[in-house]
């Protein structure tokens, strides 16, 4: 069996401003850091053979907070990075409505469909992110394995990983430093745990910007 924890980098100020980063390469805040170091802290004692991250700054802090217990060298994969937004990257949901309500309409109701100005599509993403899925468990047979990316990301490696239609995209959750595991046993994949954050104690976020899910994610009732 391989065991992967799937987990979201941590929150940084384009989060907290409710910007969409895509591949725009922001680093951690400093709640990010502080997230990423409790990540890191819960994680100390599971045996990981190897720590994949995304190759852009918010997930690869993320990721050797993760590694270092365990004197992993990080490796980076471009194909683990977020959604590609395009034009819309670097500005806010409210500037885009402004400029662009049309796109912004169709976005929400059928963003399979939707091919943001200079980005990709959700089904693009998926095709490299399962790629990546698929060299990761074929790398490390009967091993644990950490994978460290983003809201879109993990989104679309757990999609691919239970056989599931691209359109419950938007139906799952990912907040900042959150963990999700999944088995893989004899090439079948098993979800053990999605989304927690239990072990972020005083980092938990209270609300977090999804910006594949292009909302405010509002936790602990806040």
């Amino acid at each position: 069996m391989t065991l992967l924890y799937l987990i979201r980098h941590g929150e940084t100020a384009w989060n907290a401003d409710g910007r969409f980063q895509g591949q725009h390469d922001v680093p951690l805040n400093d709640t990010g850091l502080r997230q990423a170091t409790d990540t890191g802290a819960a994680l100390a004692r599971v045996p990981f053979a190897a720590v994949y991250t995304s190759d852009l700054a918010r997930a690869a802090q993320t990721a050797a907070q993760v590694a270092a217990p365990h004197g992993l060298t990080l490796r980076a994969d471009p194909r683990l990075r977020e959604l590609h937004f395009g034009a819309w990257e670097t500005h806010t949901m409210a500037e885009i409505g402004a400029a662009h309500p049309e796109l912004l309409a169709a976005w929400h109701t059928n963003p399979l469909h939707v091919r943001l100005p200079g980005g990709e599509t959700l089904a693009e993403m998926q095709l490299r992110v399962a790629a990546a899925l698929t060299d990761i468990v074929a790398a490390h047979p009967d091993e644990t394995v950490a994978v460290i990316g983003h809201g879109g990301t993990v989104r679309a490696l757990i999609v691919t990983a239970l056989g599931a239609d691209l359109s419950v995209f938007r139906r799952l959750r990912f907040d900042n430093c959150s963990i999700s595991l999944l088995d893989v046993t004899d090439g079948r994949y098993l979800l053990r745990t999605c989304n927690d954050l239990c072990h972020l104690g005083q980092t938990r976020p209270h609300a977090t910007w999804d910006e594949s899910g292009d909302q405010w994610r509002r936790t602990q009732g806040t």
